[in-house]
């Protein structure tokens, strides 16, 4: 029977062995290690680890006897339950452990065969890259020039090391946006197109490996499905089903059964936690729920209620509820919704969610080009006001000129997004200063398309009617071939070119008509309708910049580092978020982060609280690992909230563009997608960050 991890299984080893003073001084000096006693192996059955090598014989079995010299297993108890204890089995070379048999068994292979070639077990191949790089580093001259091709953050560019001197954000990590405008400065005219990396950033490492499984997901979605993180309107309690009561003039609640109707719901505004995972959404949900197979919280929705956003006092959003989709509405239409309920009547949270519709902030800042003095990143996503936008989201746009003192126009045009960048315009290469420009924009790259023949493009001499796009065209543009029921759609510009928008123009993402149909619970729907949500929308962004405190003086816009800064909410899911989870320790993340590269030394073993010569510290005020605790803030930047963090100052971070509408030239070149996984090892309570559940 050839040997195989499957049909190895461990036993208890006599410790009788002697060993050496040398070795005896890499045993662990904790008073909680001690030898595991026989007796909670007695039942198991193992192979045997032969202590000659090349004396094992395939298709017998053998009884682990004792370890060889200089191997030594120990046990401790777990912190976050003292009645579970984890094994260690010192001897490694490197002077490091293993704390698994699945992560023993390569070099047990490895040194029963007669250590033939390479071990496989990764304290050998992290021994291996260590003396790898060692090597290479001697007599090696320092590189003045970022190598093509390669990344922004990975130690390729000048300045850029784990020195004093590498610029760093408030938490102590790189801060590869001032390298980036330091190199930007340093190339002169030269143009720069860098790719972001940030591998000394946990938060980036879990970003990067769940945003881009999410983004194609909503890219297949169906744009009228609440996404997590945005902003709703919803009834805790909904009894019968919504109709719109004509001699009240009121939404309320109606019984179909006993023909009666059951009073005015309870709108609340609320957060989106967490979205179906196993029953699909259909548009039939919207109106009354099918058939699942998982209860309501599996397949439906979490809503929290909404705090103010200006408190300290965050207590709403404990009041939660797990609600199928017809319990929510889309907040843009926070009017109809509340159509002839007194504002005196409003629940809270509504108010405290107008607050915050002046908020934005962006999601997967991933590329750096520019030419000195100016610059820009791009991103994959956009947080605006109550929704999430992403690169191939169609986004409904207001009217050039519209506002509340001058509300004319309808609603007609539509972008298709395929950029999302903020603009960087003269940028300041002092690493001193908090600030990496004078002034930023925000821009919204894509194809403009209407519904007005008086607004279509005509080519140069045509002066018929315009022609509009056919059936296979609009699924093409709009991967819907439901948005055909909105009417005929046009190209506004010349089809190559693209236009650009600020994000004041955004008003919400383009819904298929029969699925607002459902939402406003009505049997006709024209092409005006396209823009129901407009007054709402433009009326709660001035509410906003008259309510919000954050927003400075002057100011029309606040720029939120990630997506619950924005909205001012320090829990999601019931875990705190951000700075105020007691498990955000950004020193102790980037120790971690050197163990598992394996570039650790002593110092990097103590500030990753990893158990060693002198086991690992007790917390002081709490017996639970923070490390296990990670996903608490992780787990909204793995379902594209964008929790990780920009060295930008607030103050002075808040667009305050007017609206802009400009042309230009097509660019047909794809950028080079970076491919390359960065995988997250399993900690030693057997937590894998790479494992950390989507909020």
């Amino acid at each position: 029977m050839a040997l195989s991890q499957s049909n190895i299984k461990w036993t208890q080893v006599p410790l009788d062995h002697s060993l050496s003073d040398g070795d005896k001084e890499t045993w662990p000096k904790d008073p909680n290690y001690h030898r595991p006693d026989d007796s909670l192996y007695r039942e198991k059955t193992a192979k045997m680890w032969m202590l000659k090598r090349n004396e094992y014989e395939p298709g017998e079995n053998y009884i682990l006897e004792r370890l060889p010299e200089g191997y030594a297993l120990f046990d401790k108890p777990r912190p976050s339950d003292s009645t579970i204890r984890d094994k260690y089995l010192w001897g490694h070379p490197s002077g490091a452990y293993f704390n698994s048999p699945n992560r023993f068994f390569p070099h047990f292979y490895w040194f029963i065969t007669g250590k033939q070639g390479d071990c496989g077990c990764d304290l050998c191949i992290n021994q291996r890259k260590r003396e790898s790089q060692g090597s290479k580093m001697k007599g090696k001259e320092k590189e003045t020039e970022p190598a093509k091709g390669r990344s922004l953050g990975e130690g390729y560019l000048p300045g850029y090391s784990r020195s004093r001197g590498t610029p760093v954000d408030p938490e102590g990590n790189p801060d590869v946006w001032k390298m980036a405008v330091q190199t930007l400065k340093e190339k002169g005219g030269e143009p720069v197109d860098l790719k972001i990396k940030e591998m000394d950033n946990i938060e980036w490492r879990v970003l990067k490996k769940h945003l881009p499984p999410y983004l194609e997901a909503l890219d297949v979605q169906p744009s009228w499905i609440p996404r997590a993180g945005e902003l709703v309107m919803w009834i805790p309690h909904l009894q019968g089903e919504l109709r719109y009561n004509e001699e009240k003039g009121v939404i309320q609640m109606y019984d179909p059964e006993k023909d009666e109707w059951l009073g005015t719901p309870e709108w609340r505004a609320g957060t989106v936690g967490q979205v179906p995972e196993t029953d699909p959404v259909k548009m039939q949900d919207i109106e009354k729920p099918t058939k699942k197979e998982w209860e309501v919280n599996y397949s439906g929705f979490r809503i929290e209620t909404f705090p103010d956003p200006n408190s300290l006092d965050k207590d709403h959003s404990l009041q939660y509820r797990y609600v199928h989709l017809n319990s929510i509405k889309p907040f843009n239409y926070y009017h109809f919704c509340l159509s002839g309920i007194p504002n005196t009547e409003w629940h809270v949270s509504i108010v405290f969610a107008l607050t915050v519709m002046s908020s934005f902030s962006l999601l997967g800042k991933n590329a750096f080009q520019g030419n000195w003095p100016n610059a820009s990143i791009y991103c994959c996503g956009i947080w605006i006001g109550a929704e999430l936008y992403v690169v191939g989201d169609v986004v409904r746009l207001k009217p050039r000129g519209y506002s509340l003192d001058n509300p004319v126009g309808e609603v007609t045009d539509v972008l298709v997004i395929t950029d999302i960048r903020m603009d960087l315009n003269n940028c300041i290469d002092d690493p001193k200063s908090p600030l990496l420009c004078e002034k930023h924009t925000v821009r919204l790259d894509g194809r403009m398309y209407t519904l007005s023949p008086e607004r279509a493009y005509r080519p140069p001499g045509e002066t018929g009617p315009p022609k509009p796009l056919s059936e296979e065209e609009i699924v093409q543009v709009f991967k819907d071939v439901g948005m055909a029921g909105w009417g005929n759609w046009y190209h506004q510009h010349d089809p190559n070119l693209e236009s650009e928008i600020s994000q004041d123009m955004v008003i919400g993402r383009l819904f298929n008509p029969e699925a607002l149909k459902l939402y406003m619970r009505t049997d006709q729907l024209e092409p005006a309708h396209l823009g129901l949500d407009l007054f709402s929308v433009v009326y709660a962004r001035w509410f906003s910049r008259q309510r919000d405190d954050r927003i400075p003086e002057g100011k029309d816009w606040f720029w939120g580092d990630y997506r619950t800064q924005s909205l001012a909410i320090d829990s999601l899911n019931g875990d705190d978020v951000g700075k105020y989870s007691a498990a955000r320790l950004p020193k102790m993340w980037r120790a971690i982060l050197k163990c598992l590269d394996g570039n650790y030394n002593k110092n990097d073993l103590r500030d990753a609280m990893i158990p060693m010569e002198r086991g690992r510290p007790a917390a002081a005020n709490s017996s639970r690992s923070s490390f296990a605790e990670v996903g608490k803030t992780s787990s909204l930047v793995s379902r594209g909230l964008g929790g990780y963090l920009d060295s930008s100052d607030d103050d002075d971070d808040d667009d305050d563009d007017d609206d802009s509408e400009d042309s230009k030239e097509d660019d047909d070149s794809d950028e080079d997608e970076d491919d390359d996984e960065d995988s997250i090892a399993d900690s030693q309570n057997g937590n894998a960050l790479g494992d950390i559940p989507f909020a």
